[in-house]
């Protein structure tokens, strides 16, 4: 029996689906990014189409990637010579091996999920070199104190900050994601930016499709600066639709967030 057997489940399967789709997207003609690395962490999901091909498609997790990188992530790491990048639920992601604009400057990326997620990683890519410092902290960002562990891992609340939660919102209780937001919008003394991406409530209604179950709660968009409002934060929202590159991303169903906090040195 191998690491990739069904049975064993080793890796969540939402976490190797979503490395499938950046490896898919990577051999395309003209991708939206390319991420080397992705099919080796996805590993085989032939059996899991075989019972369901509608997880086949979905350019969704793609353009939020796309998204991230070329609206938010790649004009931070130009305006900020001396950074950090939390990513919490990071899953398999890689960009602290694919994403070139870490070369430039002092960036740390801090990658926090579960042990067993840490440590396929850790496995698959131990000899692949990282653009900048990575740390890799195994926590339940709903249920442990990962600021701690980020304290002890060289984080300082001292140095700017850009968050990321990237489809992970929407897969945990609303009062669990509430608890992480109010940790991070307390946790540092300087700049600070967040991504996140919310669904509607009726994606958390819906009951049937490959998604079902997995969506726990949602916001209708006159709900989302009430939700993330905070003294000193300007909070800005849009339909994931709006930057679809020509892709299916639901009819306004998928929302994301982008919060900034600038404190100035002489404050």
């Amino acid at each position: 029996m191998n690491e990739f057997d069904e049975n064993k489940k080793p890796i969540p399967f939402t976490a190797r689906l979503m490395a499938y789709y950046r490896a898919q997207e990577s051999k395309k003609e003209c991708p939206l990014f390319v991420d080397p690395f992705a099919e080796r962490l996805a590993g085989d999901l032939t059996s899991y189409f075989k019972k369901d091909e509608s997880f086949l498609i979905n350019d969704y997790p793609l353009i939020r990637t796309h998204y991230i990188d070329e609206r938010l992530l790649k004009t931070w790491c130009q305006t900020h010579s001396n950074s950090q990048i939390v990513i919490l639920g990071a899953g398999l992601d890689t960009r602290a091996y694919r994403f070139e604009p870490l070369q430039s400057g002092n960036h740390s990326v801090y990658e926090i999920d579960f042990p067993i997620i840490n440590q396929y990683k850790q496995n698959i890519l131990k000899n692949e070199d990282t653009f900048c410092r990575l740390e890799r902290i195994s926590a339940d960002i709903t249920n442990s104190d990962w600021r701690t562990l980020l304290l002890k891992r060289g984080f300082s609340k001292k140095n700017p900050v850009f968050w990321i939660l990237e489809g992970v919102a929407y897969y945990i209780q609303k009062e669990e994601f509430k608890d992480i937001y109010d940790r991070i919008i307390n946790f540092s003394d300087t700049d600070n930016q967040f991504f996140v991406d919310i669904c509607d409530p009726v994606c958390a209604e819906v009951d049937f499709g490959p998604y079902f179950g997995y969506f726990k709660w949602g916001l209708f968009k006159e709900e989302v600066e009430p939700f993330f409002f905070y003294n000193g934060w300007k909070i800005s929202y849009c339909d994931a639709e709006d930057f679809d590159q020509g892709r299916f991303v639901g009819a306004g169903l998928m929302i994301f967030i982008h919060g900034k906090r600038i404190i100035k040195n002489d404050e």
